[in-house]
């Protein structure tokens, strides 16, 4: 019976502990390719939304930034995640975005102007 109790102890306090040194479980989420949410976010949070309008605006200028460390070293955000090997196939194509800037993860598609096919003649 002790022994029972010392393991369920022990697993309470690691569980505890991981929950606690989870920095996502304290991480407020907002995803950008809803339309209200960054109205939302203006409203809200007016410097998030002045740093995320300039990211949007330099990456519809220049989409291929996003595969470098242009986010971390121009707006200072951290855990940047780019699916590289996943791309919508619209016209043109999209890439999922992820990044935090402060206590904030974003979602977002880039969309890939630079990827555009081009047709060709087959002979």
């Amino acid at each position: 019976m002790r022994r029972w109790a010392v393991t369920l102890f022990g697993a309470l306090v690691l569980t505890l502990g991981v929950a606690v040194a989870d920095p996502a479980a304290t991480t407020r989420t907002v995803d950008l390719r809803d339309a209200a949410a960054l109205a939302d976010l203006q409203r809200t949070r007016p410097a998030h939304y002045a740093t995320v309008r300039r990211i949007l605006a330099d990456l519809e200028q220049q989409p291929d930034r996003a595969e470098g460390d242009w986010l971390q070293t121009n707006f200072d955000v951290r855990e940047v995640e780019l699916s590289r090997l996943l791309l919508k196939t619209s016209n043109p194509p999209r890439q999922l975005l992820r990044f935090t800037l402060d206590d904030t993860r974003y979602t977002l598609h880039v969309t890939r102007s630079d990827l555009v096919a081009q047709p060709a003649v087959l002979r």
